[in-house]
């Protein structure tokens, strides 16, 4: 980033830090219980819709529409890629509905460009760590919690932006 932060940019970092906190808190249930809950998920949905309204304080209240749906373009993207892997894999093996409906939360917070973003980083990370847990496992199915992933994505593009 180029130029001198303002007060807003921190509050942007601030509200996408807090979000990177809950999601943190996501990805920690899913180590533990291998899953993500429905009711934490509508805890967290009152949180992510204020995204639009925080960048307006960074644009103006005329954007503020044009700012909503660019956060239902978001919310649509991480939805809809996680469904269609999800419809995809075989015998409902691959991505769980918890983590489909985090993506959609998501993606009204950051938007469709950098939720895209964060989907191609938590999938290369978790192909990475399926590969090398692979080759040490040769028998049984093996399960990975994608939450952490995600997690893992959202905090580099966090970073990525404001540094």
């Amino acid at each position: 980033m180029t130029g001198t932060p303002t007060v807003n940019d921190r509050i942007l970092f601030l509200y996408e830090l807090l979000a990177f906190a809950c999601i943190a808190g996501f990805a920690a249930y899913d180590l533990r219980k291998r899953r993500v809950p429905d009711r934490a998920l509508l805890l967290f949905l009152p949180f992510a819709l204020m995204a639009p309204l925080v960048r307006t304080g960074l644009f103006g209240t005329a954007l503020l529409l044009p700012l909503f749906l660019f956060s239902f373009t978001g919310a649509a993207a991480g939805f809809l890629v996680l469904l269609s892997a999800a419809m995809i894999s075989k015998e409902g093996a691959g991505i769980g509905g918890g983590d489909i409906k985090l993506a959609g939360v998501m993606g009204f917070i950051y938007g469709p460009s950098r939720m895209l973003a964060i989907l191609l980083i938590a999938s290369g990370l978790a192909a990475c760590i399926s590969l090398a847990a692979g080759r040490k496992r040769k028998e049984g199915r093996f399960s990975l919690p994608f939450v952490p992933f995600l997690m893992a994505g959202s905090l580099a593009v966090t970073l990525a932006a404001f540094f």
